[in-house]
């Protein structure tokens, strides 16, 4: 088991020694996003370092490789056609990769000719939301495409040897079933490199911040279907998911199935798996590394 304890969410055990670190997560688009789904609204955005131009991103990488960082994600906002505009930071990423540095992408949907500059940058990992549901689609995430396109992406990216780990949102359509078993289904025949589940939360500022998440028991439901149904993918409790104690649940479920990895586990998840004896090893860097192995 690995337990991932990145710098992009502030996590100290003190008990154990353990503290987020080393993985800040960029944006290339700044603040700016013009899909503004209902349940991130650009907010997200404004939490993460902005490097809005290759030059920026170079010197930043610089910094951040000078302060020790091992890897960074990054990200930015979606265009209308759902992807994120990096075209032309491709050199830019492949300097950071010539700098020792981990990348790790949010892409947004791929074509061939994205997937091919992807795979000429370097980038080891893109992580993207493969959502099936159409109606979704358009009323959450304000875009209008086919979810084919969704499934294509994974399919191009895994054609030109990209390394994908697809994130599966529980609840993303305000909190209520959102074709979460349909997905892990089209997961289990594409054979990603890693999948990882993530659980709707509200946000301060979105059109959905007055949502409920999930019911835990519903949750618990996706992740024992997820585990059965992709049995050889090595898969992820990822770091965006509710912290109530209620949610708990949720985590030690996961451990019982015998998930590779969880982002952030409360003290009563690590306490758990060492009453178990369950072996876990501390990693600072995105759960998606998952991919990797």
């Amino acid at each position: 088991m690995k337990v991932f304890a990145t710098s992009h969410i502030h996590y100290e055990i003190p008990e154990l020694g353990i503290v987020g670190r080393d993985f800040p997560v960029i944006s290339i688009t700044g603040t700016w996003c013009e899909l503004k789904c209902k349940h991130c609204y650009g907010k997200l955005l404004e939490r993460m370092i902005s490097a809005t131009t290759p030059e920026k991103l170079m010197k930043l990488g610089e910094r951040l490789r000078r302060e020790g960082v091992s890897g960074v994600l990054i990200s930015g906002g979606c265009d209308s056609h759902g992807k994120v505009p990096f075209e032309k930071f491709v050199d830019a990423i492949k300097y950071l990769k010539s700098l020792g540095l981990k990348i790790f992408m949010h892409s947004g949907l791929v074509d061939e000719q994205r997937a091919q500059l992807i795979r000429e940058a370097g980038v080891d990992v893109v992580l993207l939301d493969l959502i099936v549901d159409d109606e979704v689609i358009r009323s959450v995430l304000n875009l209008n495409v086919p979810s084919d396109l969704f499934v294509e992406s994974v399919k191009n990216l895994l054609k030109f040897d990209v390394r994908v780990a697809p994130h599966i949102v529980v609840g993303i359509n305000g909190g209520m079933p959102s074709s979460e078993f349909r997905s892990i289904d089209v997961l289990s025949r594409l054979n990603p490199h890693a999948a990882v589940i993530v659980v709707f939360t509200p946000y301060p500022g979105t059109p959905f911040e007055n949502r409920e998440p999930p019911d835990p028991t519903y949750v618990v439901k996706v992740i024992e279907y997820a585990r059965r149904e992709l049995r050889d993918i090595p898969l992820s409790l990822g770091c965006m998911r509710p912290r109530s104690e209620e949610y708990q649940v949720v985590e030690i479920r996961a451990i019982d199935l015998g998930f590779d990895g969880i982002a952030f586990p409360s003290h009563k998840a690590l306490n758990y798996m060492l009453e178990l004896g369950i072996e876990f090893r501390v990693v600072h860097a995105c759960c998606a590394s998952l991919a990797l192995e």
